[in-house]
């Protein structure tokens, strides 16, 4: 009993042995019982051999170290350029401010690669610029003349970031051109202000300056380059300065002047009647205004306020605002005892612009 107990303890722990040290111990027994066997024969040299190769093999399978993989490159993050002040500069040369990430500083292989690209081209590389201790790199970059599109990367260990956001900067160094279009240099204006139409570049800054009286106005050009700007007028000659300064900061000016006219807004008055029987007098009579600008046009938005004397009747008014061809009208009916002698109509025509006038007509009332 004690054999089978010792028997069966032994079985038990090599049951459990690993698997390949099982399988080497089995193939062991069978080795021994064909060695036994080839011995006799002469067959032992090559089996020797050949198991030897093959527990080579199956133990070097076994025991072989694994061979690690390729570690993956990460790219450092992209920089970032500051946007200027203004994307338009006169200056040749400016310097680009570029933001680093906190992974790329104090890296002696790092350094800051800095492209342009211009008008209808792909990006170029300008310039490499190493990496301090500084989250800040200055990079002056040298502009032509147009836009200029610049990115920017890091390069660390060999390897590049993507590109930074485009930051675009124009070089305009020509002077802004200005066209007065209206009024014509040197003309007479009947107006206590002049309204200066033109054209220079879009966006510009336009300042106004009449010398005759002090005072200026400003004005910007929109996106068509358009402008428009009134200078108040002093009588007889006004010598304007026009200043333009477009949004790169070049500069220009023209000398214009022009000369207050002294000429006045004219009002006329007419009436459908002007001698009136007063015993057949007709229902009604009509006053008419017309108004004309200092330079003799239709003058629009005047207020006319007529008055009519009538013997034998109180006074009589009304008020009216002439059209787009000058003219107002202004109608009342004669009701009453009416009595022979002389009357009259008048009018006042006020405008904000040119100021009063006015204008009279005599009535005659016959028997």
């Amino acid at each position: 009993m004690q054999r089978v107990r010792q028997h069966r303890g032994i079985d038990a722990r090599r049951s459990r042995l690993p698997l390949p040290t099982r399988l080497l111990l089995a193939l062991s027994v069978v080795a021994l019982g064909g060695a036994v066997f080839l011995t006799a024969t002469g067959g032992i040299g090559p089996l020797v051999a050949t198991l030897g190769s093959g527990f080579g093999n199956a133990l070097g399978k076994l025991t072989a170290t694994a061979i690690p993989s390729p570690s993956v490159i990460v790219a450092t993050n992209s920089p970032i350029i500051g946007q200027p002040e203004s994307a338009y500069t006169s200056q040749a040369q400016v310097d680009l401010r570029v933001t680093v990430p906190s992974d790329a500083l104090g890296a002696t292989d790092a350094k800051v690669r800095v492209y342009v690209a211009l008008s209808g081209l792909t990006p170029a590389p300008i310039d490499d610029v190493a990496i301090g201790s500084s989250i800040t790199v200055n990079v002056p970059v040298d502009l032509t003349k147009g836009r200029n599109d610049f990115t920017a990367t890091i390069i660390k260990s060999g390897v590049e970031s993507e590109a930074s956001p485009v930051v675009t900067i124009f070089l305009d160094q020509d002077a802004p051109k200005i066209t007065v279009k209206s009024p014509k240099n040197g003309s007479t204006v009947n107006d206590p202000v002049v309204t200066i139409v033109g054209a220079t570049e879009p966006k510009a800054t336009i300042i106004g300056l009449n010398a005759a009286n002090g005072t200026s106005v400003n004005t910007n050009s929109g996106v068509d380059g358009k402008f428009s700007l009134i200078l108040s007028l002093a009588p007889g000659t006004n010598a304007i300065h026009l200043d333009a300064t477009d949004l790169a900061g070049n500069t220009s000016a023209v000398d214009l002047s022009y000369v207050q006219g002294s000429g006045q807004m004219t009002a006329n008055l007419t009436a459908s009647l002007y001698r009136i029987s007063v015993s057949h007098h007709p229902s009604s009579l009509q006053l008419t205004v017309t108004v004309t600008d200092p330079t003799g046009a239709p003058l629009a938005g005047a207020s006319a306020f007529f008055t009519i004397q009538i013997p034998g009747l109180g006074p009589i008014s009304g008020s009216k605002v002439t059209g787009t061809d000058g003219r107002a009208s202004f109608t009342t009916p004669l009701v009453g005892k009416i009595a022979v002698g002389a009357g009259a109509a008048t009018v006042l025509v006020t405008h904000p612009v040119f100021g009063q006038t006015t204008d009279r007509v005599a009535l005659t009332f016959v028997a």
